[in-house]
């Protein structure tokens, strides 16, 4: 081969190897920009007091495609994120979100949305301890109370007994299948409520002991706002929803659902 054919090769290669260098540099250049962005939102958020005067953000809008009326394309939303495995909605409120949950830190979703991205809203989550089929007795879903009304801001209307009336019904979907919850109470709960273990809150009953759940669920009676003139009955699976309600410092409003069998 000629030197000419010689030095067009090497001169291709040469080419070839800085667009890839440069192709290489510029995507490390790019995920270096998102990690800082990344921390940079963290810090804004550990930075910042959570309370009722804080807007926020409004929470991240999902994508075209994964909700169309009352079907929910899962396929789609744990593509975008695997720990999502639920989604709720409230019928009568803006409480329509996808649910994760974090198998490396329960409080994880506080500070990041339904991308797994950070996020001052946040998103709908449970803790670990949770099963993802809702077979558990009890489930407790978190969420943020936010001044511009999204996340779980809309729970707080649950206070007036008129709304209760209206809208007493939880609606879950998951993968495999849908559940309903019937509101039965609402009460307002202090942050000890979850870390003293003779509260009705903390000593979530384990549903094999009939006489102990009847006591508890009366607790949960003795603890509401207003009658609702609803017990749940024996064995029935039971659904908290729990956020901020800043009439006082940590203290709780709590929604709970009692499970509706077909």
């Amino acid at each position: 081969m000629k030197k000419s054919g010689w030095k067009i090769i090497l001169g291709v290669a040469v080419l070839v190897c800085v667009i890839c260098l440069g192709r290489f540099g510029w995507v490390k250049y790019q995920d270096y920009k998102t990690e800082q962005a990344r921390k940079a939102t963290l810090k804004e958020i550990a930075s910042t007091e959570f309370t009722g005067e804080n807007e926020g953000k409004e929470p991240e809008k999902v994508p075209a495609g994964v909700k169309h009326g009352q079907k929910i394309n899962f396929k789609k939303l744990i593509k975008i994120n695997s720990d999502i495995y639920a989604w709720i909605y409230v019928p009568g409120t803006r409480i329509d979100y996808p649910v994760a949950q974090s198998q490396e830190s329960d409080d994880h979703y506080l500070k990041y949305n339904f991308k797994n991205e950070p996020e001052f809203a946040g998103c709908i989550y449970t803790e670990k301890a949770n099963k993802k089929d809702f077979s558990d007795p009890n489930t407790v879903f978190y969420g943020h109370n936010m001044r511009n009304g999204t996340m779980f801001a809309d729970l707080l209307k649950y206070q007036s007994i008129e709304f209760w009336k209206m809208h007493p019904i939880i609606r879950l979907d998951t993968l495999w299948a849908r559940y309903q919850y019937e509101i039965f109470t609402v009460l307002y709960a202090d942050e000890n409520d979850w870390e003293n273990e003779t509260d009705a809150l903390f000593s979530l009953t384990d549903g094999t002991d009939l006489t102990e759940q009847r006591a508890y669920f009366q607790k949960l009676k003795q603890r509401e706002i207003y009658e609702t003139g609803i017990i749940p009955d024996d064995n029935t699976s039971l659904l908290y929803l729990v956020t901020c309600c800043y009439q006082k410092s940590g203290e709780r409003f709590v929604v709970i659902g009692r499970l509706k069998r077909e």
